[in-house]
């Protein structure tokens, strides 16, 4: 008899279903999934990412691991949100106000503000120190990139919490809305510093994550998009809990703290998604919390 692995796809930052960013979850706690076909799954469903978990290890404790259609990566922001909920909702008997999710980068532990009611409750997750990398001026960003519209006033930097994006702000919401970059010359601009997936050291292209005081809605803060190269082309992603963290980390080193806002993004991509960030520094050490809603969309069993 054909073996099948329970799966789970739900909506994460999100509103309602159909909104914010689709992730697939896949329970496999038997281990019958290799990492081979852990890859072709991720393929096969061909969403930004994917999560396998792996083992209750207890204690609210589980080994998870994370997939784009490409490749492993070892922290992302939506998926230990998603995959959190599933846990809470379909895993344990009695939800606590956390669990812990083991992933290759670090254990990250993802907070219920409702435990009893997951699916309208907000969950936080608490991101990893933040490692500040390089300042790239305003000018080459313009040149390399064809970027306008650049607001002077904050910096361009890289920030990774597990995974490096840099961070670029924009003047105002038309910058934002008319903003497209060429794959010619992203790859070229990635490879010449050695932060393009072939040439890295670390196998992980770094991600380009722009943002605006200026936002569509009145109640948020910030309108942002992520753009990155996957599958040999320019994609955007829409919505970003890993790029939000290292934005917040960002916010608290040049503008201070405390920090509560709500992050938009998505919204050009016709996939609303909505972010809290609650941050804030404390002798040097930052703390990072991205929150958000999940939706459960389906469920089903996948043919292994």
């Amino acid at each position: 008899m054909m073996a099948t692995v329970p799966f789970y796809i739900v909506d994460v930052f999100a509103a309602s279903r159909y909104q914010g960013n689709q992730l697939a979850v896949f329970v496999d706690l038997d281990n019958r999934v290799s990492e081979q076909q852990m890859q072709q799954m991720a393929r096969e469903i061909n969403f930004a990412e994917t999560t396998f978990i792996k083992a209750n290890q207890g204690d609210g404790r589980f080994l998870v691991r994370i997939f784009t259609p490409e490749h492993e990566v070892p922290f992302a922001g939506h998926p230990s949100l998603g995959t959190s909920y599933v846990i809470a909702k379909f895993l344990l008997d009695t939800v606590p106000a956390h669990v812990v999710l083991a992933l290759a980068h670090s254990d990250i532990v993802v907070s219920f503000d409702q435990p009893d009611q997951p699916e309208s409750g907000l969950l936080f997750m608490q991101q990893a120190q933040p490692e500040f990398r390089e300042l790239f001026t305003h000018q080459e960003m313009a040149d390399e990139l064809g970027l306008d519209q650049l607001d002077e006033s904050w910096p361009v930097q890289e920030v990774s919490t597990g995974l490096p994006y840099i961070i670029i702000p924009l003047k105002n919401l038309a910058a934002m809305n008319r903003l497209t970059l060429g794959y010619g010359s992203f790859r070229a601009f990635l490879e010449k510093r050695q932060k393009f997936r072939a040439n890295s050291r670390s196998g992980h292209s770094t991600s380009l994550f722009f943002f605006t005081a200026e936002t569509i809605e009145p109640g948020s803060h910030y309108n942002t998009r992520m753009m990155l190269i996957e599958n040999d082309i320019v994609s955007e992603d829409a919505a970003t809990g890993s790029a939000n963290g290292c934005f917040l980390a960002y916010l608290l080193k040049h503008r201070g703290g405390p920090i509560t806002a709500t992050v938009e993004q998505g919204f050009q991509m016709n996939r609303k998604s909505y972010l809290y960030l609650n941050g804030g520094l404390h002798d040097g050490h930052y703390d990072i919390r991205v929150g958000g809603h999940v939706k459960l969309v389906a469920t089903g069993n996948w043919h292994c």
